[in-house]
C-alpha cells in the first residue's frame, strides 16, 4: 500500500462532511423533524412528503452508502470506488427523476439555482468516485 498523498485527508473530510449533511437531510425529513421541515416553504414540505418510495429508496442509497464509501475511503479499503459508485448511480437517479419526471420538478419549485445545485451534489458524487478509483489505481487502498 503506497502513502496517502497530500491532498487525501482534505478530500476524505469534504466528502465526509458533504454525505454526513446528505444523511442528516434525508433523516430529518424522514422523522418529520419539525425544526427541519420548518426551513422549507410549504410548497417544498409537499413534495419532499409526496416523492416515490422507490425514489426515496435511492434517495437514502445514496445518502447512506456515499456516507459509508466516505469511511471505508479513510480506511484504505480496496472496494470504496465500488461501493462511491453505488451512492453515485443513486444521485443521478434521483437528480434525473427529480428535473425530468416529478410533477413539479426542482426547477419548477426552486428555480435555477435548485437545478444548479441539485446538478452539483451529482458532479460532485461523481468526482469523489473518480478521486478514489485514481487511489486505487495508485495504490493508496488495498
Amino acid at each position: 500500500m503506497n502513502p496517502t498523498p497530500w491532498h487525501f485527508w482534505p478530500i476524505v473530510t469534504i466528502g465526509f462532511v458533504w454525505h454526513l449533511f446528505g444523511v442528516l437531510d434525508y433523516t430529518a425529513i424522514q422523522y418529520d423533524f419539525q425544526p427541519w421541515f420548518n426551513l422549507m416553504g410549504e410548497r417544498q414540505q409537499a413534495f419532499v412528503s409526496g416523492m416515490p418510495d422507490w425514489i426515496d429508496g435511492a434517495w437514502a442509497i445514496s445518502a447512506w452508502v456515499g456516507l459509508l464509501g466516505v469511511i471505508m475511503m479513510a480506511l484504505r479499503t480496496g472496494i470504496t470506488a465500488l461501493v462511491l459508485s453505488i451512492s453515485m448511480f443513486a444521485t443521478i437517479v434521483v437528480a434525473v427523476w427529480l428535473t425530468l419526471f416529478a410533477d413539479p420538478s426542482v426547477p419548477a419549485i426552486g428555480g435555477w439555482i435548485a437545478l444548479v445545485g441539485l446538478w452539483a451534489a451529482v458532479l460532485f458524487t461523481v468526482l469523489l468516485w473518480l478521486y478514489a478509483r485514481g487511489m486505487h489505481r495508485h495504490g493508496v487502498f488495498d
